[in-house]
């Protein structure tokens, strides 16, 4: 450790079961502004783990390069990074690459940020790669060629090259095949693509030029950093593989890498200033995730599907007894966990119901004549003002109240305390119940006489509730939305002007619209 004189200086380190954190003692006390230069070199075994046929898993993801963050995302900083790997690997990084060389029987290779990045990351690996190119962007794919030597050891025992193949049945056998995650790496490449697009057409650009999208060995997780993604194994592989394995959680696999792609919006792009604003880092990435479900995919009934799946988790009793919804607030953030709640709470918390209130917020602009042109404009307001910077649950509030539309003016006063009240920094979980008949009025058009009752909440709890119709063909229809104040129920006659055949019924939240008791 010297400083920008070569000179050397005092630091502590103890051992790393201990405290492995590095602390510099300066010569003398630093004035307001100061600059002062640190050329620090260290080494360690354990940044990467050889999972065997080429494969490395990266263990020290958040700690194995110097930052002012603590190993998280609280401060900024330029990397310039050359890597040294040994010949045939390849490797993918957080910034740009600036240069590839050889020098004996290792690869060589530069990267740079293209501007102050919270981590910085690599993935490296006898890789496959593909890449695809937007408008001044480029998306890579990259896939290990052979699979690591645990995969491998399970496949020795599938092909009866250990003792106790008898226990693994002939179907077991059949569908695990090869297990390569090759031939679906032009999947993840396609799926990142898309990802991009439509985040960039809801969210507005990131200030990235590229990200990668790599394969890990680790199977239960993904993760993202500044254009790097890690994705999962097992996501390379059917569901009938993954059914063999135990690894049946569909919702999961259906939209991690457009989750994983999301966090460079939400993350890296805008960042969260505390562990009470972090529900927008994951929540946000799990709407956006929605997002593909419903206009890449476009299959209506996956979208509803998800949403139900969101709401499962804040809902359903952990084996410690309790319900993720009424362990705390939002801004508990991972605080929520410990060993009363049970420490599954916080992912059950922050990702659906964060999830959830941008959710909400997006359908409660959304109106049949712009679509989601309010929300998008929210959003790119959002990632404009807050790009490179961290943002508070109060800066999003803000945002939102900059772009309110009639309706919540309207509900709110021109201010969202209330949701925000209810839903973040509260517990509040309405029960709706709605009675509706359709009949005609004198002039011929079809009137629905509605009574709908809003539950399980206290006097000041308001909501706009919005009333759907599916008809004769069976599409659904939005026809407004009720303002409704605590434990009330409203009755109306509402005619539907156009509307010339009788719907099939009314039915309120029909895209889960509102966060509500099933």
């Amino acid at each position: 450790m010297v400083d920008d004189k070569q000179q050397p200086l005092a630091f502590i380190q103890e051992d790393q079961n201990d405290d492995s954190d590095f602390w510099i003692i300066l010569p003398r006390a630093l004035s307001l502004r100061e600059k002062f230069t640190l050329t620090t070199t260290y080494e360690g075994k354990d940044a990467v783990h050889n999972e065997g046929g080429g494969n490395y898993y990266p263990i020290a993801r958040e700690n194995w390069f110097p930052n002012t963050g603590g190993g998280g995302f609280g401060g900024h900083a330029s990397y310039d990074m050359t890597f040294h790997i040994p010949k045939g690997m390849k490797i993918a990084a957080t910034g740009s690459l600036v240069g590839e060389s050889n020098e004996g029987g290792q690869n060589i290779s530069i990267w740079k940020s293209d501007m102050p990045q919270s981590v910085a990351g690599f993935s490296v690996g006898r890789f496959r790669s593909e890449e695809a190119k937007l408008t001044n962007f480029l998306i890579e794919a990259y896939v290990n060629e052979d699979v690591p030597d645990n995969i491998q050891a399970l496949l020795s025992q599938v092909g009866g090259t250990v003792p106790d193949r008898e226990h693994i049945s002939e179907h077991y056998a059949g569908s695990l095949g090869n297990m390569s995650t090759v031939p679906l790496m032009k999947k993840a490449l396609a799926e990142a693509e898309m990802s991009e697009q439509l985040y960039q057409g809801y969210f507005g650009a990131t200030p990235f030029k590229r990200v990668s999208v790599t394969q890990q060995t680790a199977c239960g997780y993904g993760e993202s950093w500044p254009e790097l993604v890690w994705l999962p194994m097992c996501y390379f592989y059917d569901d009938n593989v993954r059914h063999q394995l135990g690894l049946d959680d569909v919702a999961y696999w259906k939209c991690v890498t457009a989750h994983e792609v999301a966090h460079q919006w939400w993350a890296h792009t805008v960042g969260f200033n505390s562990y009470r604003d972090q529900w927008m880092s994951e929540g946000f990435a799990s709407m956006s995730a929605s997002l593909y479900i419903q206009l890449v995919e476009r299959n209506p009934k996956k979208f509803i599907n998800f949403w139900n799946d969101q709401r499962t988790m804040l809902l359903e009793r952990n084996n410690m007894g309790f319900r993720a919804i009424d362990a705390g607030p939002l801004v508990m953030g991972y605080r929520a966990s410990n060993d009363r709640t049970g420490f599954d709470i916080t992912q059950r918390l922050i990702y659906p119901k964060g999830a959830y209130i941008l959710h909400m917020l997006r359908m409660m602009m959304w109106n049949n004549q712009t679509g989601d042109d309010n929300f998008k404009d929210l959003m790119h307001d959002f990632v404009k003002t807050y790009s490179g910077s961290s943002a508070t649950t109060e800066d999003f509030k803000a945002m939102v109240e900059k772009h309110l539309t009639p309706d919540m003016q309207r509900i709110g006063g021109g201010k969202m305390d209330w949701f925000f009240d209810e839903y973040v920094y509260g517990t509040a979980l309405p029960s709706y119940k709605l009675e509706s008949s359709f009949g005609k009025n004198g002039d011929g058009e079809v009137v629905l006489s509605m009574k709908m009752t809003q539950s399980g909440v206290d006097e000041r709890f308001r909501m706009l509730v919005p009333i759907y119709f599916e008809l004769a063909d069976g599409r659904f229809a939005l026809l407004g939305r009720m303002t409704m104040v605590g434990n009330t129920s409203e009755e109306d006659k509402i005619p539907i002007k156009g509307l010339k055949n009788i719907p099939r019924r009314a039915l309120l939240n029909y895209y889960d619209d509102v966060l509500a008791s099933p």
